[in-house]
């Protein structure tokens, strides 16, 4: 195993540092039921049911594709919004909520948001997770679950709003791009909450180590700047180009998302609207300017973030389920339906 630190997917190192003590094939169904009832101290079958889905959906990745996070919030695309090219694929799953569009092919330098799964399926292991909430929620690790879990939700989520807006860019169509484009920034503000609700989304932690490690004042600026640096864009940027180590650690974190992620989405949408409105070519140039500017003053930047959660991780998990997915929402079914 190689980790680099981050141990960011409980199950997985769990099953791997027991296989140097297993003999003989490991029944991985088995395995992940008794791992469920381990790791939340109780046995519950919608609960085993739900890992049930994410182990033959989120953990069963048989493509081959080695670079899986590249969601739009964290890996933004650097790119002309006339060269992105998208298609729609609908998927159900015993009449389970709808899963929407899926990139099939981007040009430029864009990685292409990679999906290998139903999400209509993992939508409803949210659903069981959710449901085992009243029973679970004093439970620490279970916590963790179900703000990770909806995170991933929810980041393939703004994945098919984000080319919403683009077809509503390329369509011309300035109302329905402005208004899928603040969907996609309340969003991002949304995921903020949430991540906020467990300890292991925070950014604050990352910061405060990095400076902890400071024996002066000079030390704990740099060791900040470096910390920002790293999970951001690595500092061989020019005013117009930038860094190919960008986004390297596509860190859904609390802070990050609000501080960060949302206002380079939104400058990004500035640029679309400003296209429409003037009818020229979207100014690529200008674009990268400004988000490459806005990403070195907040490495610079000294602004203090929370260490410690807030929020309640369950409530928080039903209100944004209920506000995205679930489809007697009036709201919800107008952004599915908008193309």
């Amino acid at each position: 195993m190689s980790m680099e630190g981050i141990e960011q997917n409980p199950i997985v190192y769990d099953l791997m540092s027991e296989m140097a003590f297993q003999h003989k094939k490991v029944d991985v169904k088995a395995w992940v039921d008794m791992y469920s009832t381990r790791r939340y101290g109780q046995t519950l079958p919608l609960i085993q049911e739900g890992w049930n889905v994410l182990y033959h959906t989120i953990y069963n990745c048989t493509d081959g594709a080695y670079d899986k996070n590249r969601d739009v919030i964290v890996a933004f695309p650097d790119v002309d919004p006339s060269l992105i090219s998208v298609q729609h694929e609908q998927s159900h799953h015993n009449d389970k909520p709808y899963s929407g569009t899926i990139i099939k092919e981007i040009t430029d330098s864009f990685d292409q948001p990679h999906l290998w799964y139903p999400t209509s399926e993992v939508i409803y292991a949210l659903e069981l997770f959710i449901t085992s909430g009243d029973e679970l929620s004093r439970c620490n690790t279970y916590r963790y679950d179900l703000v990770d879990l909806t995170r991933q939700v929810l980041a393939k989520y703004a994945n098919e709003l984000f080319f919403k807006v683009i077809e509503a860019y390329q369509s011309r169509d300035i109302h329905g791009m402005t208004l899928l484009s603040q969907r996609f920034l309340d969003l991002v503000e949304d995921l903020d909450t949430l991540l906020a609700c467990h300890d292991g989304f925070l950014l604050g932690p990352w910061l405060e180590s990095a400076k902890q490690l400071a024996l002066n004042e000079e030390q704990e600026r740099q060791f900040e700047w470096n910390a920002r640096t790293q999970i951001t864009m690595w500092f061989d940027n020019s005013d117009e180009e930038a860094s190919l180590l960008r986004d390297y650690g596509n860190k859904y974190w609390n802070g990050l998302l609000h501080d960060y992620y949302g206002p380079r989405a939104a400058i990004y949408f500035k640029y679309l609207r400003e296209s429409l409105e003037s009818g020229e070519d979207f100014k690529l140039r200008g674009w990268r300017r400004e988000w490459i500017k806005l990403t070195n003053e907040w490495q610079k930047r000294r602004n203090i973030f929370p260490v410690e959660s807030s929020g309640d991780a369950l409530n928080t998990s039903r209100w944004l389920f209920n506000k995205y997915l679930n489809l007697s929402n009036p709201e919800t079914k107008l952004v599915l339906e908008l193309n």
